[in-house]
């Protein structure tokens, strides 16, 4: 009787392991990624190109070689202001050719081809923006900015109990105290560095006009933003996070749930969406409130912490975009008398990587970072005396300046 007992019960015990091994290969494969951040990781396309001496196999592995060399090198010029590349030239150069191998994460030849004498690859290439600058830091020289942004966090989420979405927002709902992505989202942003703004409901930044238009669990990204800057906050994390139940059991007591999690970051000044990101998870448990919330946790740790990560090169992108300011020069036979006006503008506190980018006899273009206001730069150029010519200012805007240069 105990054999057949034995051999009764075996078949349930190999039902329950095959499953819980299911379950186990579900939670180990890659999850649901997807980001809109170019920094974070980056696809750039490269040539690659080697002589070939003798081994045609070898020079196609060093035409790819030069190829990937060129893909990073890319991606870090996209990272860094051309001070910090030409200040820090030999570090960052050294680290890059190093470290080229670690800082690829996948790459495919898209076309090659080959000569009497050389081979030429087409390579794309995904690099990673983050061990980019890890290793940068690591060998004493950090990308990372130095004032972080403040953050306010808009998500909302419903258990998989729940009717509907639950929000910190939503009219005449004072506390969401049972919030479990939030939380997680919030010390993910608050560890990397930035100020993390509490949501106030009774701020005055949600007033009557602002909910009347429809500003439900996912409101529109301008109305993030509004809402955003009212509070005091440069970037707003908006997003939905949900958990369903699977119909997955393992017998009566276990049951699967499944969390999804989207996060958007929004400049609060312009209303732009910056990256996107997507995570799921899963989570098998006899409580289904303990297992709905593991699932919202993990979901919701997965997507902060990308998007955390990647909120860092968003903002120095935003930085330098902000302090770019473009100069715009006419007037006749102006070259003569463009390197003293250029010398001029150098002298003024605040101006720094000054360039022409467009120049004729008649019109040139000057761009550089600058960190004060145009009528500042203004008065400055106003208070100089220029040998042979003078100026006249025939406009000013926050981020450009016109000006007529008239020999004399």
């Amino acid at each position: 009787m105990k054999r057949f007992a034995a051999n009764q019960i075996r078949p349930v015990h190999l039902l329950q392991t095959a499953l819980c091994l299911l379950i186990l290969l579900f939670l180990s494969s890659p999850l649901t990624f997807c980001a809109d951040a170019a920094d974070a990781r980056q696809t750039i396309v490269s040539f690659g190109h080697s002589r070939i001496d003798k081994d045609t196999t070898a020079a196609k592995k060093e035409a790819v070689s030069r190829a990937l060399l060129k893909s990073v090198q890319s991606a870090a010029l996209k990272m860094m202001a051309k001070d910090d590349l030409t200040g820090h030239f030999e570090l960052i150069a050294t680290v890059i050719d190093t470290h080229r191998d670690g800082l690829i994460q996948d790459y495919r030849i898209l076309k090659e081809f080959q000569t009497d004498k050389a081979y030429h690859v087409l390579v794309e290439a995904t690099v990673s923006g983050q061990k980019i600058e890890k290793a940068l830091a690591d060998a004493g020289f950090d990308l990372t900015p130095k004032d972080l942004p403040s953050v306010l966090l808009m998500v909302a989420e419903k258990n998989f109990d729940d009717i509907g979405y639950n929000y910190w927002w939503k009219q005449g709902y004072a506390d969401f105290s049972e919030a479990v992505a939030e939380p997680v989202i919030r010390q993910a942003f608050s560890g990397a560095g930035f100020d993390l703004i509490s949501p106030d409901p009774d701020s005055g930044a949600l007033d009557d006009e602002l909910l009347a238009s429809g500003m439900a669990a996912e409101p529109a990204d301008y109305q993030a933003a509004l809402v955003a800057g009212r509070m005091g906050a440069d970037l707003v994390v908006l997003g939905r996070a949900r958990v369903k139940a699977l119909e997955n059991r393992m017998g009566q007591g276990v049951r699967s749930f499944r969390a999804d999690i989207r996060l958007n970051v929004i400049d609060a000044e312009t209303g732009e969406k910056l990256a996107t990101v997507t995570e799921k998870a899963l989570n098998v448990s006899e409580d289904p409130d303990k297992g709905s919330k593991n699932a919202l946790a993990d979901a919701a740790y997965a997507a902060a912490s990308q998007l955390s990560e990647q909120s860092v090169s968003l903002w120095r992108n935003i930085e330098k975009r902000k302090q770019t300011f473009e100069i715009r020069i006419r007037g006749q036979r102006i070259l003569p008398y463009l390197e003293r006006l250029r010398a001029a503008i150098r002298q003024h506190p605040g101006v720094s990587d000054l360039q022409t980018t467009e120049m004729t006899s008649a019109n040139a273009v000057l761009e550089m970072h600058y960190t004060r206001s145009a009528q500042q730069l203004a008065n400055h150029l106003l208070m100089q005396s220029f040998d042979g010519f003078g100026i006249n200012i025939m406009k000013i805007s926050p981020k450009t300046l016109q000006i007529e240069l008239i020999p004399g």
